[in-house]
């Protein structure tokens, strides 16, 4: 995703403060933008001694970390002391240095999580534990000057990424996978590449990209307390326990009402705390003694004093937000069309959400997976892990606002860093980079949410912890994403009703998104009960959240696009059983799917809906 895209727009706020609500139709909120993040479970082999002495050597080596190409680019590495790879030998901890022969180079490659088996590579990928430290001639002895790997049709090249083809050196713009890198192209968005003058590494990008839903990277790395609190499966990775300098995750001063009024928000007033533990099981700050270490003591306690991540604090962020759009003549959330359309709204948002912080992975069993059989007779398997994970792995904060380890401080924003303070993943969007804290804890202060926290306007950049720690910040955050338009990209909340129902023609026209293969565009205005148009529907918010390393046939690697669409099926069919008569629209092929991957022989329906066949906002 390119950085230069996530900015805020100048001037963006003085319009938010200005727009009044004179409008008899309510319109969509004027465009801002945030960065998404999420994050990835690994092993939780070793003493926490060992966890914590391997993730601050590891994070300690991160400044010239060159994440977008998969590579270290470090200095002064010695192969001569580093040990062979082992197809056999299991690497626990992050930070392993190992020397392994790919062809005419020699690699020194650090592992970024727990591995065994996995062959360290020269093509960058998502999946490949093994991130290149150094490169050496074949004689393991003379450095490649440049650190630079050739171009391959099989890589995963993120925005930032420097590569060598056919003599000349690229920076790939945004995400980009079997693009070839051309050196004069008729227009420059017709290729994901840019041509360099030299072959010097420039600027290589502070820490961004972790690895799992968000974006790709090797800084999430799992930091752990006492991993005696914690029951482990036998040879099953998990969701690791994590390091926590606790802040005050007690029941916050309520300033807004978390009753609904008489009328409207029909689907809303019928989801129930059952419904909810339902959906949330393991959320950070429940108790849960099935659970892991974010649903036990001292960070979950049986009391309930830590468990802020409640439909109580939903509901009060959903009335904060519409009292203010309401002021604003902006839309509302949830409580607009008919009972169906809301409940889609509902489900759609978490099931984004529950990806973006899912504590479930792919082998576990209940109760991070469990089956679910509605009263047809139809089976599938949910994920229970949502809202699991608040603040980004390898991240922690103080109860003071500050962090023991620092991350996504853009030091050229507008919106100063404070010292001390990491302005890493946060939410249940993940809120990341002090561009994007700035904005948000202007908003919250100049609209007079939570009055009792947000005491000035750039509060949230000496506190960023309170968008984890208060469950209602956290959720208003994904609230104000959802529903905001971000420039090209029309707001989630206007695609999932159907008031956004155009196909964008060029890389500013704001609209969906257009196929890469030519194929039938399914569109439609107002509400839908055709799956082929709902799965566009939901396919285009993938790519309003995170089109840039999820679609445009990502989904054949890419686990996050499955997993989202996975959620919304399941949440889906769970409402239309507990609900009697709300028949919100389905999409039959993309049930179930949490580890299917796509290509080009799958259904249009499911190429469309994990947004495979979608063309990644900004690059048409």
């Amino acid at each position: 995703m390119n950085k230069g895209l996530l900015i805020f727009l100048v001037g963006v706020f003085s319009i938010l403060y200005s727009c009044g609500g004179g409008s008899s139709d309510p319109v969509s909120a004027p465009t801002l933008q945030v960065e998404l993040q999420s994050s990835y479970k690994t092993d939780s082999s070793g003493s926490a001694e060992e966890w914590a002495s391997a993730v601050a050597n590891f994070q300690g080596r991160q400044e010239g970390f060159n994440l977008l190409g998969n590579s270290l680019a470090t200095a002064s590495a010695d192969p001569s002391q580093a040990a062979d790879w082992n197809t056999d030998t299991t690497y626990p901890l992050p930070g392993n240095t190992v020397k392994y022969i790919a062809g005419d180079k020699c690699g020194l490659f650090i592992n970024a999580w727990w591995t065994l088996g996995d062959e360290p590579s020269l093509v960058p990928s998502s999946s490949n534990p093994w991130k290149i430290d150094e490169l050496f001639d074949a004689d393991c002895v003379t450095p490649i000057e440049d650190n630079l790997t050739d171009w391959d049709a099989n890589g995963e090249y993120f925005g930032g990424t420097l590569v060598r083809y056919d003599g000349r050196c690229y920076e790939a713009k945004w995400w980009t996978k079997g693009d070839i890198p051309n050196p004069a192209p008729v227009n420059p968005w017709d290729t994901p590449w840019e041509l360099q003058a030299s072959c010097d590494i420039v600027d290589a990008p502070p820490i961004i990209n972790p690895v799992g839903g968000g974006k790709i990277g090797i800084e999430q790395l799992p930091q752990f307390s006492s991993i005696d609190e914690v029951v482990l499966p036998d040879s099953t990775p998990v969701v690791p326990p994590t390091i926590l300098a606790l802040a005050n995750f007690s029941e916050s001063a309520v300033t807004a009402d978390t009753e609904l009024p008489a009328t409207g928000y029909e689907f809303l007033r019928q989801v129930t705390t059952t419904h909810w533990d339902w959906l949330f099981p393991l959320r950070f700050g429940k108790y849960n003694k099935d659970g892991a270490v974010r649903n036990l003591p001292p960070i979950a306690l049986e009391d309930g004093s830590t468990d802020v991540y409640t439909l109580a604090n939903f509901t009060k962020a959903v009335l904060m937000y519409n009292a203010w759009a309401e002021s604003k003549g902006y839309k509302q959330f949830l409580n607009e069309g008919t009972t169906k359309q809301q409940a889609q709204e509902f489900i759609a948002f978490w099931a984004k959400s529950a990806r973006e912080t899912s504590g479930s992975w792919a082998t576990a069993s209940a109760p991070w997976i469990v089956s679910y059989t509605n009263g047809q007779g139809e089976t599938t398997s949910v994920w229970k892990g949502g809202i699991y994970w608040t603040e980004e792995q390898g991240f922690s904060s103080n109860d003071d606002g500050t962090s023991p380890a620092i991350g996504y401080v853009d030091s050229k924003s507008q919106y100063t860093a404070v010292s001390g303070r990491s302005y890493h993943g946060r939410g249940i969007i993940q809120l990341s980079w002090n561009y994007n804290y700035g904005p948000y804890s202007s908003w919250l202060f100049k609209n007079g949410f939570r009055p009792d926290l947000i005491t000035s306007e750039y509060i949230l950049l000496t506190r960023p912890d309170y968008v984890a720690t208060y469950g209602d910040l956290a959720m208003l955050s994904g609230i104000w994403f959802w529903m905001t338009p971000q420039g090209p990209k029309p707001s989630c909340h206007d695609v999932l009703y159907g008031d956004v129902y155009n196909v964008s023609s060029a890389t500013q026209e704001q609209g969906l998104p257009p196929r890469n293969d030519g194929g039938t565009i399914s569109a439609a205005a107002g509400d839908t009960t055709d799956e082929a148009v709902m799965a566009y529907r939901i396919g285009a918010i993938i790519n309003i959240v995170n089109g840039g390393i999820e679609c445009n046939k990502a989904a054949a690697w890419h686990e996050g696009p499955m997993q989202r669409i996975s959620y919304y099926n399941a949440f889906t069919m769970y409402f239309n059983d507990q609900l009697s008569g709300l028949n919100a629209t389905g999409i039959t092929d993309a049930t179930n799917v949490w580890t299917q991957k796509v290509s080009d022989g799958s259904s249009d329906i499911l190429k469309t809906v994990s947004c495979y066949a979608q063309r990644s906002y900004y690059s048409w």
